[in-house]
């Protein structure tokens, strides 16, 4: 794809979204990250239907409208890194093992505003938080793969990371994150895109982790877009983007079903040949090529940059993290940066 111009994109809108197919996922842990609503909550519903306080009730509902009864809540605040770690550890101390993991939280807001840890909260959310939980739980995927399937991990992105922009001069800042980060270059126009950006940075770790995995690993990670959807993920928004967003969502917007089927696909689909979703952005239940920036030398640079940056980071939030990252990746990666990968 490349490019996606609005026409495209209010074409693809319209485009049929394949039903899941029945999987034979007995004795496998499906975790799922923000299943409480929204896309979270119906690929959830697929996970337990093709094998046969909020979170409670959710798994609640999900046992009623499938008659799957293995499904248990766990609680964790992605704007709070030592929530995400405790979450993580009690994950790895209390499951045998995990098939696959696809982490579908986020949060969009035009409103500046920071965590506990100090980091803007849409960056921390939909991509620190994710990428630290991704690394941790790296053993557990790895332990579960057998010879008959991979384990999946699949981080939820989007298709407007076509339009997330960079500029130059933050290109030529120092240090991406905490550039990203600063109050004072947070302007109001920068933050009606920061949803946006957040996206291409999933496009990013989803790539460069696919990269710095074996060659033969038996983990597959991918990122995959939902399509535009019904949900709540516009909640923190405010009067009159509300509106125009409600007014949007009525005209052109998939069903929250429809957009899970393709968390769904990106997690049990080809089967028949995994290699082709390494590192693979997944659209309509097909490998679709992300964007021209992120394909590009200068984008190649941005994903290698915000890799360093990240582990900088967060290894200082837990020693585990560097830890798996050198038992389990290599210190090259990158060999995606420049793979355009088509239907």
């Amino acid at each position: 794809m490349g490019r996606l111009p609005f026409k495209k994109f209010l074409a693809c809108q319209y485009d049929p979204v394949p039903p899941v197919e029945p999987q034979d996922l007995s004795g496998q842990t499906v975790l799922v990250v923000g299943a409480n609503i929204g896309l979270g909550y119906e690929a959830a519903k697929h996970f337990a239907a093709i094998t046969v306080e909020k979170g409670k009730e959710a798994a609640h509902t999900i046992k009623e409208a499938t008659c799957f009864e293995n499904i248990e809540a766990r609680a964790v605040d992605l704007a709070v890194f030592q929530s995400v770690v405790s979450f993580a550890d009690k994950l790895m101390q209390e499951e045998d093992r995990l098939d696959i993991y696809v982490y579908n939280a986020g949060v969009s807001t035009r409103t500046y505003a920071r965590t506990v840890d100090d980091r803007e909260t849409t960056l921390q959310v939909n991509d620190l938080s994710s990428a630290l939980l991704t690394i941790l739980l790296l053993p557990l995927l790895r332990k579960s793969t057998d010879s008959k399937f991979s384990s999946r991990a699949v981080i939820v992105a989007s298709e407007v990371h076509y339009w997330a922009t960079v500029a130059t001069e933050e290109l030529a800042c120092p240090n991406l994150l905490e550039t990203f980060n600063d109050k004072e270059k947070c302007t109001p126009q920068v933050m009606a895109n920061r949803y946006w950006l957040s996206k291409l940075l999933n496009v990013f770790f989803v790539r460069e982790l696919a990269a710095r995995l074996p060659p033969n690993s038996p983990i597959i990670v991918n990122a995959v877009n939902p399509g535009f959807c019904a949900s709540n993920l516009n909640r923190n928004e405010k009067f009159p983007v509300t509106l125009l967003i409600s007014l949007f969502t009525a005209l052109i917007s998939r069903t929250t079903e429809v957009g899970s089927r393709a968390l769904v696909w990106a997690a049990t689909g080809a089967r028949h040949r995994e290699n082709d979703l390494r590192g693979a952005f997944i659209s309509d239940a097909g490998v679709t090529e992300p964007s021209d920036f992120v394909v590009s030398e200068e984008g190649a640079r941005m994903q290698k940059r915000l890799w360093d940056e990240i582990v900088e980071v967060l290894g200082k939030v837990s020693p585990k993290f560097k830890t798996i990252i050198g038992e389990h990746l290599s210190g090259c990666g990158s060999h995606l940066s420049t793979l355009a990968v088509t239907r």
